[in-house]
């Protein structure tokens, strides 16, 4: 979403829910290739579609609602708004078969 969408959203009272960090894409990919995971193989461990998984790593989709915010609460790229700050944990890959 670029700055003039977020600011609309903001006039409408909508909230803005922020893009997944940067940061958080790139760990999430050492952590795969670390494994040896595959992005498919991930999405159907988190039970997503591998296309919307996709998008969301590659930043296409802005994760802001739906589906992209499933997925971004569920690899641990942004915080889940309904658990409290010190009960939020990243997603741990575990190797596949």
């Amino acid at each position: 979403m670029d700055s003039q969408t977020a600011k609309d959203e903001e006039r409408r009272g909508r909230p803005v829910s922020p893009r997944p960090d940067p940061a958080r894409i790139e760990a999430l990919r050492v952590r795969m290739t670390a494994k040896g995971q595959t992005v498919k193989a991930l999405a159907r461990e988190i039970d997503e579609n591998a296309s919307h998984v996709y998008k969301v790593l590659s930043g296409t989709r802005a994760a802001s609602s739906g589906a992209g915010h499933r997925i971004a609460i569920k690899l641990g790229l942004k915080d889940d708004p309904s658990k409290p700050a010190d009960a939020r944990q990243p997603f741990a890959l575990e190797p596949t078969r």
